[in-house]
């Protein structure tokens, strides 16, 4: 690991040695000039660090671990506040010539002293631990900062737990508070990590009950506090009621808390769980809360991007047409609709995904030219700036988030099925060839889940609907082919919600739109019905959001006076899981197909 230096500008103007400065004195009538040279100051401290090193003029000794350094008081009283007050507050140490630090190893005491007398120290992995501790036990505040940045840059989901409680545990706050946010802002990841389960009750409690907490939805709170539990239910089981009271339980579906006391093989603590889901399911009040607003930072709002519009103004021959530039927002809380900064172009069925509270918007298609280009929305300013292009333009293609980087999934690449797949790395914002698919699609859904990627139904050079889905595991490069659909299809919708994959309408073989729906259980691998949507749909955007499934727009098949069409819909329905029901929702301002709809 190289040693922690600040960065150079090369475009900087250097900075001149000396300067002169005008000073007038009035009562003389007269102007003097004020000499400065910059370069003195660091050429003293260089030549006092040689009489160190030579062991010229030093009057007192440094001892750690039984190794002897010799010092000047002055200097170290100048740069220290630890030593100043040692020296020159009529302690016993100011009589003494040696003095014995106990609780610093001898080689950080000796990088300690290197940076009092040059500004220099050497940061690695290995010893920022041990120099950050004595750094702020000597006040080297200024060393306290270099260790504190080095470690923001270490910041990881796998070692974010292990570094905050380390700050907290040596009062280092700014760190703490640091990777507190950190852990925040990637809590979903985080929780999966081993260090999370080491966490003691009380910072658990911190991290659960917080509005900042970035979540999909308060599944992912309540699977995490489980989790946490479960990893030592013997000394755990007993915080259960404490631990969940910090979980919106109002906010979960019943089948997760059914299914959780399924999974449960503690007595104990299956009884506490179904303590907890009678409570929700009665509405009783005393152990759940009859309701529960959503975290500040959990996804909450539905974006639905880019699509095409295509109505029927003539039953005979005419039609309107139009590709969507425009994005619409809806409050999945309020139930209302309102404009976000409409896209640089229009895009007819793009990929999009969510990726550090960003959106991310590539390829699709417009006025039949498909696209390599891409585009960021933030959420916060609500604007867009560009991105660089994929490798391979595409349409009809599957694009998902995992670990920190983007994948883009087949799809149309001109005149042919695409099989290769990218993968775009927002650190380097550069997009790489990753591999091929075992076979070449478009018009499938695709998702992340708990490290995997899901590619289900679409179209083949064989077959225009399939039912086959398929994961891969992108570490490994390694595929694996899973249960097949119930019915095969194309052109649907794809969503995950707790635990399961839904797909949502699309087309069938005989081109006919689809009000069915199915889901599959990521645990079990396999396939069930669920209740029909009230409308058929094909292209629908598809997006899950706090326990309730949301199908929005889509199309459908027109058929008067022998004139037969695709033409969009605005209607919105929702569906509940504990219900098991659909239900409408305030409609599209607009009716719209083939957009892209993700929560942030």
């Amino acid at each position: 690991m190289s040693p922690l230096k600040p960065k150079s500008d090369n475009n900087a103007p250097s900075q001149p040695v000396f300067t002169l400065t005008t000073l007038t004195n009035d009562a003389k009538s007269t102007v003097d000039k004020l000499y400065r040279n910059l370069h003195y100051p660091l050429k003293v401290l260089q030549h006092f660090n040689s009489l160190r090193l030579s062991n010229k003029f030093c009057d007192v000794e440094i001892v750690a671990g039984g190794k002897v350094m010799k010092a000047h008081r002055a200097i170290l009283s100048a740069s220290c506040p630890y030593f100043q007050a040692m020296f020159s507050n009529g302690l016993i140490e100011e009589q003494k010539d040696t003095i014995e630090l106990h609780t610093i190893q001898p080689d950080i005491l000796s990088s300690l002293l290197d940076f009092i007398y040059t500004g220099e120290i050497e940061i690695t992995q290995e010893n920022v631990q041990e120099i950050i501790i004595a750094a702020d036990m000597l006040e080297l505040n200024e060393v306290v900062l270099g260790c504190t940045e080095f470690l923001k840059q270490e910041l990881h989901p796998t070692n974010a737990v292990g570094i905050y409680r380390f700050a907290e545990g040596h009062n280092c706050t700014g760190l703490a508070k640091l990777a507190f946010n950190f852990i925040l802002s990637n809590f979903p990841r985080i929780c999966m990590e081993e260090e999370f389960y080491d966490l003691p009750k009380e910072q658990l409690c911190d991290f659960l009950a917080s509005e900042m907490l970035q979540v999909d939805s308060e599944f992912q709170v309540f699977q995490a506090a489980i989790r946490w539990i479960k990893h030592d239910p013997t000394l755990r089981k007993r915080y259960v009621f404490e631990i969940l009271t910090h979980v919106r339980i109002p906010l979960l579906s019943r089948c997760v808390l059914e299914r959780a006391i399924t999974e449960c093989s503690d007595a104990s603590l299956k009884i506490a769980l179904r303590s907890v889901k009678k409570d929700f399911v009665l509405k009783k009040g005393s152990l759940v809360p009859l309701y529960s607003n959503p975290r500040l930072c959990a996804k909450k709002d539905i974006f639905v991007i880019g699509g095409s519009k295509r109505e029927l103004v003539c039953s005979w021959t005419k039609s309107y047409e139009c590709t969507f530039e425009s994005v619409e927002r809806y409050d999945t809380f309020r139930g209302e609709w309102s404009k976000a900064s409409p896209m640089g172009i229009g895009r007819i069925l793009p990929g999009v995904a969510a990726l550090n509270g960003r959106i991310y918007v590539v390829g699709g298609e417009q006025d039949s030219h498909i696209m390599a280009n891409g585009e960021v929305y933030s959420p916060c300013d609500d604007t867009w700036e560009t991105m660089p292009c994929m490798i391979v333009p595409r349409c009809e293609f599957g694009l998902c988030a995992l670990d920190g980087v983007l994948y883009a999934v087949g799809g149309w690449v001109g005149d042919d099925i695409g099989g290769s797949i990218e993968r775009y790395d927002p650190v380097i914002n550069e997009w790489e060839l990753y591999g091929q698919m075992p076979l070449s699609k478009f018009s499938m859904g695709v998702v992340s889940y708990e490290g995997l990627i899901y590619l289900v139904g679409g179209c083949t050079h064989d077959s225009r609907h399939i039912q086959e889905l398929v994961s891969l595991n992108p570490v490994l490069n390694e595929w694996q082919a899973l249960a097949p659909m119930l019915t095969p299809r194309s052109q649907m919708g794809v969503a995950v919600l707790d635990g399961y994959l839904y797909v949502v309408g699309g087309t069938n073989k005989r081109n006919e739109v689809l009000q069915s729906v199915e889901r599959y259980s990521f645990e079990h691998n396999v396939w069930s019905e669920v209740p029909p949507m009230k409308v058929a749909r094909g292209s629908p955007a598809v997006a899950a959001a706090n326990g309730f499934l949301y199908v929005i727009g889509g199309d459908q098949t027109h058929e008067i006076n022998f004139y037969r069409a695709q033409v969009t819909i605005a209607s919105v329905e929702r569906f509940d899981p504990i219900s098991n029901a659909w239900y409408d929702c305030p409609p599209l301002p607009e009716s719209r197909s083939e957009a892209g709809a993700l929560v942030m």
